[in-house]
């Protein structure tokens, strides 16, 4: 079996083509250091020659919608394309729970984009070969957040009541569904429910700052009252976020490896 991970220089991109390699699958590592640009086009096609499955995972940092739908659209177009001139058996898209739902995407770009991405798939992609897996958000996000918006002393970070999980779980649980004879739709959440806020607050005083993280309104009513909260079942990450709390060094010292 040969997968090609697109992406795969980035955060989940990188969890997972490792666990993939670990299980004994053959990776190809789809990523602009490799010469591939899913963006621009290139090497897309050679990526996904001799490939079995291709799983996006690739990502752009903005909140602005038109950036991100004509990203996501551009990228899933194109990766869609190639697989199918190459033959491949599945494709996979990473994208985040109900993303695609109105009243959760309506105040967010990012998501938005996300949503463009799933449809994109759904429209180039013959059902038979196709299998979506929409994920929660990562313990990893607090901590992201926290460096976005940090102004001296103070941070802010947004109300988002989810079910967030462990990257590495995540990984895995993506491994798990892509290896799998079964290619329906997943969702992947972690083990219990939590505000965003509350989380970047447990990572600044375990790091020591900032000192003080404020709370703001942000994506609207649906991030406050549950619109991230997986609907109906959902393959679990086992760990919980104070164990990935006490096992995950500091910020600073991540970023000094």
């Amino acid at each position: 079996m040969t997968t090609v991970v697109f992406g795969a220089s980035g955060e989940i991109g990188a969890l997972l083509a490792d666990d993939l390699e670990r299980r004994g699958e053959k990776v190809i590592c789809a990523q602009r250091s490799s010469g591939v640009d899913a963006y621009a086009g290139t090497g897309v096609r050679e990526a996904c020659a001799g490939a079995d499955t291709v799983i996006d995972c690739t990502n752009v940092t903005t909140t602005r919608g038109s950036t991100a739908v004509d990203f996501f659209s551009t990228v899933a177009r194109t990766i869609a394309e190639a697989a199918a001139a190459a033959g491949v058996r599945r494709v996979v898209c990473l994208s985040i729970i109900n993303a695609a739902d109105p009243a959760v995407n309506a105040k967010f770009g990012y998501y938005q984009g996300k949503a463009a991405q799933e449809q994109t798939y759904t429209d180039n992609v013959d059902a038979g070969h196709l299998q979506i897996i929409r994920s929660a958000q990562w313990y990893e996000l607090a901590g992201q957040m926290l460096a976005r918006t940090r102004f001296g002393p103070i941070a802010v970070a947004p109300r988002m009541v989810c079910r967030p999980l462990a990257a590495v779980d995540a990984a895995g649980l993506i491994a798990d569904a892509a290896l799998s004879d079964d290619l329906s739709d997943r969702q992947i959440a972690g083990p219990g429910q939590h505000d965003l806020v509350d989380l970047a607050r447990a990572v600044a005083r375990r790091d020591g700052s900032p000192r003080w993280v404020v709370a703001v309104p942000f994506g609207g009513r649906a991030f406050r009252d549950g619109g991230l909260m997986p609907r109906g079942e959902f393959e679990k990450g086992q760990t919980t976020f104070d164990e990935w709390l006490e096992t995950t060094p500091p910020t600073t010292e991540r970023g000094n490896r």
